[in-house]
């Protein structure tokens, strides 16, 4: 028995990623093109990611646990944030230097922001719909899972309660202001020509990756109340970076 309702996960989260920049895009008239280029940049940043989860990474996972779990959540936290700061923000602002994205205004580079964390709001809400579609029309498919433990597992995620349907959604929403505002520190090094607001959006984004790990281990997603607080340091996170986004239009500003 699979529950159908936690199909809305999964489109909460396409809604999220489409619903938010087109707001943008239809108030402050920005070009779309914008909006592509920053799914263009989350398709290189996550390309160069699953390369390193299918080489290096289980092999680290693996090296650093026998050091202990505090090490681990320490280590391996570190080496997960700093990864994804120096793919996501660092390529970013190599990329921006060497082709016109340089010129971008605060609207533009707000909007590439946008179309990063929209784009990626998008693809992981559609392959959760498709997950779990794949089980409501072929139910039996679950029987083709060779493990018992395995198959176990995935016929208790299929039928988790409904109201965790509101933790992808939630996720989403507070992540996208993360992504904006590592976007626009990106920008802004290039504008003021001052590497800190660079060194800040790659360390905010390690952090931000950085904490999955020991989230993972200590708090887990076991129960439903253990899978809403794993969500806490990102809204917490995501009101920074709310924060940061008038802070940096207000730098911006006053260099205009």
């Amino acid at each position: 028995m699979v529950n159908n309702l936690l199909l809305i996960s999964g489109i909460g989260m396409m809604l999220v990623g489409i619903i938010i920049p087109i707001c943008y895009w239809k108030t402050k008239k920005v070009s779309v093109k914008f909006f592509a280029f920053g799914a263009a940049l989350w398709i290189f940043a996550i390309t160069l990611k699953i390369i390193m989860d299918l080489t290096i990474s289980p092999f680290l996972s693996s090296y650093l646990f026998e050091f202990g779990t505090v090490l681990f959540v320490i280590l391996y936290g570190f080496y997960v944030g700093f990864r994804t700061g120096i793919f996501e923000s660092g390529l970013t602002y190599i990329i921006a230097i060497k082709t016109k994205l340089k010129n971008l205004n605060y609207k533009q580079a707000f909007a590439l922001g946008l179309g990063f964390g929209g784009f990626e709001a998008a693809v992981i809400g559609f392959l959760s719909f498709i997950n779990i579609l794949v089980f409501v029309v072929s139910p039996d498919i679950i029987n083709l899972v060779p493990d018992e433990a395995q198959r176990q597992v995935l016929i208790t995620s299929l039928n988790q309660p409904t109201i965790l349907v509101g933790v992808g959604i939630l996720e989403r929403i507070v992540i996208i202001p993360i992504h904006v505002f590592t976007t626009l520190l990106v920008f802004y090094t290039i504008k003021s020509g001052d590497k800190k607001y660079l060194f800040s959006s790659i360390g905010f984004k390690t952090i931000v990756d950085g904490i999955i790990p020991a989230l993972q281990v200590y708090v887990g997603t076991q129960t439903v109340l253990s899978s809403y607080l794993m969500e806490l340091p990102f809204i917490g996170l995501g009101i920074i970076a709310i924060g940061g986004i008038f802070w940096i239009k207000k730098l911006w500003n006053e260099k205009s």
